[in-house]
């Protein structure tokens, strides 16, 4: 059980971590270039806009999904914090489940659509669109997983009175 645990980390350090930031720094050396390239040489490069389109994609869904991950979502708590931390756990694990609900109800069409796409190609690289369409399922399946575990973490805190241990954040 401990190994899967290590492995589920490693694969989900991988996807939010590692690959945004590997994409991040291909976009902005992608996007330093087209610039280079179109304001200095006067040859503006089509592939490299689709590479930093395609980083960005990527990138801010898979950023989006870290931030989840870490509760680092921009949230307007005014109100939220001054509850009994008992209402704040009611009000955290409506919403996780109401938006794990939704997501996993609109997962199998946006699958089905995203596997469509493989037949419509980028203009210059000649990329399937689905390598493009393909990160929003991955972020919703993110989601869905983190979720899960805030749903079941917070009704055993609701449970028991004992706050579940929270994962470190690796930018801190």
């Amino acid at each position: 059980m401990k190994i899967l645990r290590v492995i589920l980390k490693t694969i989900l350090d991988v996807l939010e971590i590692h690959l945004p930031s590997i994409l991040l720094f291909t976009f902005t050396i992608s996007l330093f270039l087209q610039v280079l390239l179109r304001y200095v040489f006067k040859f503006p490069s089509p592939e490299l806009y689709e590479i930093t389109s395609y980083c960005f994609v990527w990138t801010v869904l898979l950023g989006a999904a870290c931030a989840h991950r870490y509760r680092d979502h921009l949230r307007f708590n005014i109100i939220y914090e001054k509850l009994p931390r008992k209402v704040q756990l009611v009000i955290d694990i409506t919403f996780d489940s109401f938006i794990t609900i939704l997501f996993i109800i609109s997962l199998k069409p946006i699958l089905k659509q995203t596997f469509w796409y493989h037949l419509i190609r980028s203009e210059v690289l000649g990329i399937p669109w689905t390598y493009l369409v393909i990160s929003l399922p991955v972020f919703m399946i993110l989601v869905i997983y983190h979720n899960i575990s805030y749903v079941y973490y917070g009704i055993r805190e609701l449970i028991t009175g004992v706050p579940a241990k929270t994962e470190g954040k690796p930018w801190e």
